[in-house]
Order: structure tokens, then C-alpha cells, then sequence
């Protein structure tokens, strides 16, 4: 399943419809036989599971607590309370391993049940789903295109199944084929409610780790910080910035940091709105040792910097005198690399 498929995966969800071509296990799972208590299962480890199942009526929700209405977030001190992982069979049912099986077997796509209810933003389906999973890993598969459950909910715009699997403890550091996080996709759709989703803080994520995920790279070496630079949104790069995001982090290509973007791109706003809010992103270099200020010179983001207070260690002249054509030459070298999936077939 994947953005590259030519159908709409935003399927709105109504009392009748499922999330995918073997829902019929899922319905029986949530009513049968995990509704009686279990005691060990062996795995291919030859280690058993334990972890107990309550005796609960399964419903639409997930009791992870994802009932909040995410417009409400924010990113006030959050204090993390313990949540349950994930059900553990405690005894073994020959009934019922063959079906787990079948509901997290991946089909020509590499996509699971898990997959397709996340893309899809069935809640019902991937809150059972979730409950009868009998290891984390399990999802955090990824299909053909990398993508994992939370990849493709971010994909879908599903905030609220989204933080479902978050809490559950899906993995926020898993890269697609493109290395990128479910993070750097929900800053690439600017989808602050995603973001939030994946942000706010959780039993499974403590601020370190956290900090962590905000500053992995892509395979160009990019962060989420310049994926918002990209788009041009302050208020992303500030909340990512609040979290733990690097604003002076140069990506791998020419070494720009996100202000160095927002001053090639010539995006006056965004340049401003950075060097009030981080003076010191005046100060940065990237791998030929230019400066914000010099990018910006021929663009229309001079202003911001003639207003802002030249620094002392910026000692980059602004005459066309300090321009040559073998600098000129890089920066364009810079955008096709940019704007090439493979940055190595370079013309």
C-alpha cells in the first residue's frame, strides 16, 4: 500500500466496511477465542509470552488513550503513564496462532491487515488489531515501498490512528526507501495535527529519544528542520525546535541549514521570522564556507538580513565582487541534487 497505488486510500469509514480482504479473522479474534483467559504460547525462539489478557468486551477504542481530541494538544509538560504493550497469549491455541499468521502476512505488496486499516484510518480495525498483536515488532513491518502502518497513516492524514499506534509503541526511527521517517513525511504534508501525534510525549518515546528521531536524516541528509525550511513554514520549524530539533543542523549536500534554504529560496518571511527567533543561524557556514547572508544577496530575502544586525564573526561582504562563477557553479550543482531521487546521476 502505498501513495504510488492509483487509487484513493482516504476511504471514510461507516458501520459496514472493514479495512481489508481477511477483516473476517479480525471479527472472530476480538469475539472468540482471545475473549478467554490464556496462559503460555511458544514462539520460534523457543521463549515463551506473558503477559496477561483481561477478560473486556472489545470496542472501537483503543485503551491507550487516544480518545482525546488532538486540536486540543499542546505541548505543555506531559507525564507519561504506563500503558499496557501489546496482548500476550499466555497458552498456547493451536486455533489461534495460524490465524495471528494469517492476519500479519504480507501480500505481494508487503503489506499487512495492520497496513491497509492504517491507511485506510479504520480505528475499529487497527485497535484489534493492535490488541491481538503479539509482538511489537510485528508493527513495525515494512512493505515493498518501506513504508510501515505508521508510515502509511501519516501518509492518509490519519492523526487519531496515528497516535494509536504511537502509544501502542510503533517505531518512529524506521526509514522508506528514501530514508525517510514517518515525521519527515507528516512535515513534508505540513499536517501539524501528525505531527503532533507523533511529537507529543509518550511512554515509548522520552524526550532523549525523541530528540533523536527529530534530528534523523533522510538519505540526502535533510532533517524534518529542513523539510519545513522547504515548505516554508516557521511555525512547523519552531514546535520541531521546541521538541529538540537542531535549527543550526547543515544537511548533507552543501551543508545549508535551514536559514541558508530560506535565503537561497529567497523567502524574505522565513528568513526574518528565523533570525529573530535564532540569532545565532546568522553565524552558520555550509561546506564552501558561505554564509546565509551571501546566499541571500541576489534574492529577495536581502532585506531581512540588511534589517537583522551583522554579526561579528560574519565576515562575508555583500558586494557582487565576493560572487564567482565557481561558486555559482556549486550552488547549481546543489539543486539538481536536490531535485534528483538518486543524487548520485548527476548531468
Amino acid at each position: 500500500m502505498s501513495a504510488n497505488k492509483g487509487f484513493e486510500t482516504k476511504v471514510p469509514e461507516n458501520e459496514g466496511m472493514d479495512s481489508g480482504y481477511m477483516s473476517g479473522l479480525v471479527s472472530e479474534l476480538a469475539s472468540g477465542p482471545l475473549s478467554e483467559p490464556i496462559s503460555e504460547v511458544g514462539s520460534d525462539s523457543g521463549k515463551r509470552i506473558s503477559v496477561s489478557v483481561e477478560e473486556e468486551q472489545l470496542d472501537s477504542g483503543l485503551d491507550l488513550q487516544i480518545s482525546e481530541q488532538l486540536s486540543n494538544l499542546s505541548f505543555k509538560d506531559v507525564t507519561p503513564t504506563t500503558q499496557p504493550l501489546l496482548v500476550d497469549l499466555e497458552e498456547h491455541k493451536p486455533s489461534i496462532i495460524p490465524q495471528l499468521d494469517r492476519l500479519f502476512m504480507q501480500d505481494d505488496d508487503g503489506d499487512t491487515q495492520l497496513h491497509i486499516a492504517s491507511v485506510h484510518g479504520c480505528q475499529k480495525s487497527v485497535s484489534t488489531l493492535i490488541k491481538v498483536c503479539p509482538q511489537r515488532a510485528w508493527m513495525d513491518v515494512s512493505n515493498d515501498y518501506g513504508h510501515t502502518a505508521l508510515h502509511l497513516a501519516v501518509l492518509s492524514g490519519h492523526d487519531v490512528v496515528t497516535r494509536m499506534l504511537v502509544l501502542a509503541g510503533a517505531s518512529l526511527d524506521v526509514r522508506d526507501v528514501s530514508g525517510r521517517t514517518p515525521l519527515h513525511l507528516a512535515v513534508e504534508a505540513r499536517d501539524e495535527r501528525c505531527i503532533k501525534s507523533l511529537v507529543i510525549p509518550s511512554p515509548n518515546t522520552p524526550r532523549e529519544k525523541m530528540v533523536r528521531i527529530l534530528n534523523m536524516r533522510d538519505y540526502t541528509g535533510q532533517t524534518c528542520v529542513h523539510y519545513a525550511a522547504r515548505a516554508g513554514r516557521f511555525d512547523i520549524i519552531h514546535l520541531l525546535v521546541n521538541c529538540g530539533a537542531d535549527i543550526l543542523a547543515g544537511e548533507g549536500l552543501a551543508g545549508w541549514t535551514a536559514l541558508h534554504m530560506a535565503a537561497r529560496a529567497g523567502d524574505a518571511a522565513l528568513a526574518r521570522a528565523i533570525l529573530d527567533k535564532y540569532g545565532a543561524a546568522a553565524a552558520a557556514r555550509d561546506f564552501a564556507g558561505r554564509s546565509p547572508r551571501r546566499l541571500a544577496a541576489r534574492t529577495a530575502a536581502a532585506p531581512a538580513f540588511a534589517a537583522h544586525r551583522r554579526d561579528d564573526t560574519d565576515t562575508d561582504s555583500d558586494s557582487e565582487d565576493d560572487y564567482d562563477s565557481e561558486s555559482d557553479e556549486q550552488e547549481s550543482l546543489f539543486e539538481k541534487l536536490v531535485q534528483l531521487n538518486n543524487p548520485i546521476n548527476v548531468v
